[in-house]
């Protein structure tokens, strides 16, 4: 399978800390990378689990889709955690990510459960385009990152800070003075306002129906429980010489 292109030299070596190694993605590594994100992110209504994967594939590809950079940690062959970057120029990673998106639509759309679970999935991205918008983010940042995700298996041992500063430090390398994230309050929100981040954009649970012109009586499970939505923005030199441990997207 395809390896991922690189924007330099120097971005091709692997890092070790202790045991820890942070390298480039492989394609191979799509199976961890789906594993690691259904079981943060379940289908709670999909026992079987083929569904609940089928969601997190389904998401794991709409992040590499116009990314160019992925780094993955790893310790041997257990995978700890991934960051995904968009930097708006430069090589994709993984050219074959969008034909894949599609083929897992289909298999999601074939079942009325999975029919479902990808309205949600795209209600969601179009409720952090539509945030974007609102922020003033129709002219972003130069870069932003897609994915930031940290296996419970790798907590306490510096694995986020490690990949955290592998982002920034790239970021610097490659001249890019700022970027954005998005995250939701399923995840450690704490880290980057212990950063010192720009919370840009904020919306309640309780606000998603109206924000997206739905009826929450449509799907009540999923406005019910949402997640609040946040994104964050920052100057990479603000960040550079900070460190810390973050799981979630």
């Amino acid at each position: 399978m395809r390896q991922m292109t690189t924007s330099s030299s120097h971005d091709q070596a692997s890092r070790r800390r202790g045991s820890v190694e942070i390298r480039p993605m492989v394609w191979e590594d799509m199976p961890d990378l789906v594993g690691t994100f259904d079981a943060t992110w379940k289908v709670q209504e999909d026992p079987e689990g083929g569904v609940s994967r089928l969601s997190a594939a389904h998401f794991i590809l709409h992040y590499l889709v116009g990314a160019t950079r992925a780094r993955i940690a790893v310790d041997g062959q257990d995978f700890l955690g991934v960051t995904l970057l968009a930097e708006g120029r430069g090589e994709l990673c993984f050219p074959q990510a969008q034909e894949e998106l599609e083929q897992v639509d289909q298999q999601l759309s074939a079942t009325t459960l999975g029919a479902q679970t990808l309205d949600r999935a795209r209600q969601w991205q179009l409720t952090e385009v539509r945030l974007e918008e609102q922020c003033g983010l129709a002219v972003p940042p130069q870069a932003e990152l897609r994915l930031f995700l940290v296996s419970s298996r790798a907590r306490g041992r510096g694995v986020g800070g490690a990949l955290w500063r592998d982002t920034l430090e790239h970021l610097d390398r490659a001249g890019i003075e700022r970027f954005y994230l998005h995250t939701d309050s399923s995840c450690d929100v704490g880290f980057y306002d212990h950063q010192g981040m720009e919370r840009l954009a904020e919306l309640k649970g309780r606000d998603h129906a109206a924000f997206a012109g739905r009826d929450p009586s449509d799907d009540p499970q999923f406005f019910e429980g949402i997640d609040d939505i946040f994104i964050y923005a920052s100057h990479v030199s603000d960040l550079l010489g900070k460190d810390g441990d973050h799981g979630g997207r």
